[in-house]
């Protein structure tokens, strides 16, 4: 499919842009190019699309199930339990409930932790993003869900990828409070073998922190980093409380970082030293959203927003977080953490973006877009979003969305029933 886009704003002046074979083609003013498909643009402005580096999609059906509680009580009395109970056609609604929450709010990407990858594979194959699926090991140290989960992987990677051209299949590490020596050595393994990504839920508490080092005697960075779990293709979401060997630690071994400010100002898990470790390693730092039971949504916009804000109050300055910073940890670095070639609107790259309208009352005036984008906007700016060359939302509008809005309602019926 081939896309022109006229007369739109792009860093400041109104070009065309044209998409073919999923990539941006040409970017210049008064293109006269032949397109399946023609869009006005003079009213809008084209920038980056959201790429999402934490999430737990299917988790948007249990949106408001358990709400404040502190992370661990949440975990065991609410979550783990309904959790155990999801069948894989209930994570195959849940998930594409999640993906058309996502495209809405401007997200073409999203890396995935959670359960029947297969079955959220399906859901993104259909609806037309990119997703980085990967199966999460956690056994609660108990040998027999060890060997369990060492099974459930090697069925996961011998499957067959429904959409190797937007997903890209990986691993995950829930936690080093749920996870054996055993299952991490062998996830650390399997990873480097497959040369996969791999996401961690990493120092998202202080909790977390002393637990680790009473039992093990090291910080949660070094024991993952013992079993060769940091690589340049590991994402380690939260890194709230990170020391500073912890930091000198992930710098070297090249991993990233995944800010999910919503979740950790809702759980007081703790402030995200974004000024700091933006310094440090700004290619390295990107935002999640989490789960939409722990946020309470999947709203890349909305995160940005939080991400400035409580890193002006945790670095005591109005100056930290800055807008642009927010927004490329947001575009640019989500979309290279898992070796895309996206997340920026230039000629070669791959042709994912939004258009924002312009006329939209938080978008007036127009002085700064990026800082309008990071302070201003919501979801209702986006009025298209382009994924991998194609159109997967116009006028606001995705093709299916009522069916799945009503798929899962009902599952919804049926998670209240199981309480």
């Amino acid at each position: 499919m081939s896309i022109l886009i006229k007369n739109i704003l792009h860093q400041n002046r109104r070009v065309d842009v044209f998409i073919e074979n999923n990539r941006f083609t040409k970017i210049a003013p008064g293109l006269e190019t032949a397109a399946d498909k023609i869009i006005d643009g003079s009213q809008k402005a084209i920038v980056p699309a959201f790429y999402n580096t934490h999430c737990h999609a299917a988790m948007s059906i249990l949106r408001g199930y358990g709400d404040d509680k502190p992370l661990f009580e949440w975990l065991r009395e609410d979550i783990w339990p309904v959790e155990a109970k999801l069948t894989p056609a209930d994570i195959y609604v849940a998930s594409r409930l999640a993906i058309l929450e996502m495209i809405k709010s401007g997200t073409v990407f999203f890396a995935d932790m959670y359960f029947y990858g297969e079955e959220t594979m399906r859901a993104v194959k259909e609806m037309g993003i990119r997703a980085a699926i990967s199966l999460v090991e956690m056994d609660m140290f108990d040998p027999a869900q060890t060997m369990a989960k060492m099974e459930a992987t090697d069925r996961f990677l011998a499957a067959e990828n429904p959409c190797p051209e937007r997903i890209i299949k990986g691993l995950s590490c829930h936690a080093v409070y749920t996870v054996s020596a055993d299952l991490l050595e062998f996830a650390a393994r399997a990873a480097e073998q497959n040369n996969l990504t791999m996401q961690i839920h990493l120092s998202e508490t202080a909790g977390e922190n002393n637990d680790c080092r009473e039992k093990y005697g090291v910080s949660p960075t070094e024991r993952l980093d013992s079993f060769g779990l940091l690589t340049p293709r590991t994402m380690l979401a939260h890194g709230v409380f990170l020391n500073k060997q912890d930091v000198k630690i992930i710098g070297s071994r090249g991993s990233f970082l995944s800010h999910n400010p919503v979740s950790n100002l809702k759980l007081n898990s703790g402030m995200f030293a974004f000024e700091d470790l933006y310094t440090h390693f700004p290619d390295k730092i990107t935002i999640g959203t989490d789960g939409a039971s722990s946020n309470n949504n999947l709203s890349m916009i909305e995160s940005i927003k939080f991400a400035s804000l409580s890193a002006k109050i945790q670095a005591s300055s109005a100056t930290a977080g800055k807008a642009a910073d927010v927004f490329r940890a947001a575009t640019s670095n989500g979309a290279a953490a898992f070796g895309l070639d996206a997340g920026e609107i230039r000629e070669g790259a791959l042709a994912d973006c939004l258009l924002i309208d312009m006329n939209h009352p938080f978008m007036v005036p127009a002085y700064n877009l990026v800082s309008d984008l990071v302070y201003a906007a919501d979801s209702a700016c986006i009025s298209d979003v382009v994924c991998n060359g194609c159109l997967v939302m116009e006028n606001r509008h995705v093709d299916g969305e009522e069916e799945i809005i009503a798929e899962a309602g009902n599952l919804a019926e049926k998670i209240i029933s199981l309480k």
